[in-house]
């Protein structure tokens, strides 16, 4: 028979007696050095609560009388419901070509809009003062940033001392986007073009631009740019011209937030 708590336990039988008899209820032993069977701790926890107080006249909810479980029910239900539909769904985007073809062009879409959003926040960032290694004559390093192709920024190449201008802006912002327009305009074969840029910011941070060689602008994105006030754009690399010794950079634009 199942002892419950609070019941001593007869020693030569095992048969729950209540606490306050002597004698064992079904084999007359005495109960003298029974053992107490003891509350589970968990119950005494539970036991301890202090009862729910009802105000007065009100009386305790049965299991129509809320609406709760009927919600939790149905939220069960919906769930169900999502959980088969996006596992069918992954099933023919997995299985079937134009189902997943369908997918991959509407999240295409998708990211399309959220970058031209994007983009369209950007405003141009005009430098204030532009200094840099002595150039050419008719291309100072502020033709860089001039907002006209057909000047350019020529520095003569070094790789032991690499051409850097060095940007001031008027007040600090986030750089995004460059456009950077490579080589001279009205001599592209002969002189030397950028391959990498480095842009390194007032904020510590820097930049590594990969351009290609053509004469076209060529956009690029800034990941470190934030809270930026000044910054250098040294020329890590370039590509060569056999015989030359300067370099040209028609145009730098630079876009941002702030």
């Amino acid at each position: 028979m199942r002892v419950r708590p609070g019941e001593l336990v007869c020693g030569d039988c095992g048969e729950g007696n209540a606490a306050t008899r002597k004698f064992c209820r079904r084999c007359g032993e005495s109960l003298a050095e029974a053992q107490l069977v003891k509350t589970p701790w968990w119950r005494r926890l539970r036991l301890r609560r202090k009862p729910k107080t009802l105000a007065a006249g009100s009386r305790p909810k049965g299991p129509g009388d809320s609406g709760g479980r009927i919600f939790h029910a149905v939220l069960r239900k919906v769930r169900a419901g999502v959980s088969v539909l996006v596992l069918v769904f992954g099933l023919l985007a997995g299985f079937y070509p134009p189902v997943r073809t369908m997918v991959v062009q509407q999240v295409g879409n998708l990211k399309q809009k959220v970058r031209g959003v994007a983009e369209t926040a950007l405003a141009p960032v005009r430098p204030i003062a532009v200094d840099g290694p002595k150039s050419a004559t008719g291309h100072p390093p502020k033709a860089a940033f001039d907002t006209f192709k057909n000047t350019s920024w020529i520095a003569t190449w070094s790789a032991q001392n690499s051409p850097t201008l060095t940007v001031r802006l008027d007040h600090p912002v986030a750089l995004r986007k460059v456009i950077v327009s490579n080589g001279d305009a009205k001599n592209f074969a002969g002189t030397m073009r950028p391959a990498v840029l480095e842009f390194r910011y007032s904020n510590e941070k820097s930049d590594l631009v990969r351009l290609t060689d053509t004469p076209g602008p060529q956009q690029l994105s800034l990941r470190n740019g934030v809270g930026v006030s000044s910054f250098t754009v040294k020329v890590i690399n370039v590509y060569p011209v056999q015989g030359a010794k300067t370099l040209a950079l028609s145009e730098i634009e630079l876009f941002g937030i702030g």
